[in-house]
């Protein structure tokens, strides 16, 4: 199957599992931007989210915010009040990748998908300036598990290359991830996105010994790389 879902639904879930106990809790609402099968109303986010009482908007456009009367304004001038807003600054390369030869026409590195190489050879880019695109057209998602794997793939081509081999090392574009429902459970979600014609996803029933899962997944990571 194919898995859809985003990380401002996830939040979405967590902040409205958090509200319930408020005596006012108010209106919860998802705006942002997306294409594709993200976009459609039966998409898994869709699912969720109206499950739970949240309405959403998968083709917001953020035009402007306005403080002083606290409105977010969309491309078609509509201005929305809120009384709290969480947002996410516009994801782009740093400065230093903008202004090099590096840069491709989407704002990113772009790659190739199993080598990591970029058009200038012995160039590698990996993470989040980096795009690869998918058999269906898509870039891939930009997610450290990703870049973990990437990495590796990376070091192990230089180390090749340092030693005289031809390296083997190929990213093979399958990744993972746990997903909140912000009540005491979660999700696990992993698969293939190199498949084709599209990414292949098996989710696992929520629940609360995934939720604990990934908690310990955070604690490893934080004891072994901070």
């Amino acid at each position: 199957m194919t898995f859809e879902f985003t990380p401002a639904a996830e939040r979405a879930l967590v902040a409205a599992a958090a509200w319930t106990s408020c005596d006012d809790a108010g209106e919860l609402q998802v705006p942002e931007v997306l294409l594709g099968l993200l976009a459609e109303p039966e998409c898994r986010s869709a699912l969720l989210l109206a499950a739970r009482g949240i309405r959403y908007h998968p083709l917001f456009t953020f035009k402007e915010l306005r403080p002083d009367t606290r409105e977010v304004v969309s491309s078609d001038g509509a201005a929305h009040q809120v009384d709290l807003l969480i947002a996410v600054p516009p994801h782009r390369a740093p400065e230093v990748v903008r202004s090099s030869p590096l840069l491709g026409v989407s704002g990113f590195v772009h790659v190739d998908a199993r080598t990591l190489e970029t058009d200038h050879d012995g160039v590698y880019a990996i993470g989040d300036v980096a795009t690869i695109r998918l058999p269906n057209g898509k870039a891939l998602p930009k997610a450290g598990v990703f870049a973990h794997a990437e990495a590796k793939v990376v070091a192990r081509r230089i180390a090749d290359a340092a030693d005289g081999t031809t390296s083997e090392a190929a990213f093979d574009g399958k990744g993972y991830c746990w997903i909140e429902l912000g009540d005491g459970r979660a999700g696990f979600a992993g698969g293939d996105f190199y498949a084709e014609p599209d990414p292949t996803m098996r989710m696992r029933r929520p629940g609360r010994p995934l939720h604990w899962g990934k908690v310990a997944f955070e604690k490893w990571w934080l004891h072994h790389w901070l």
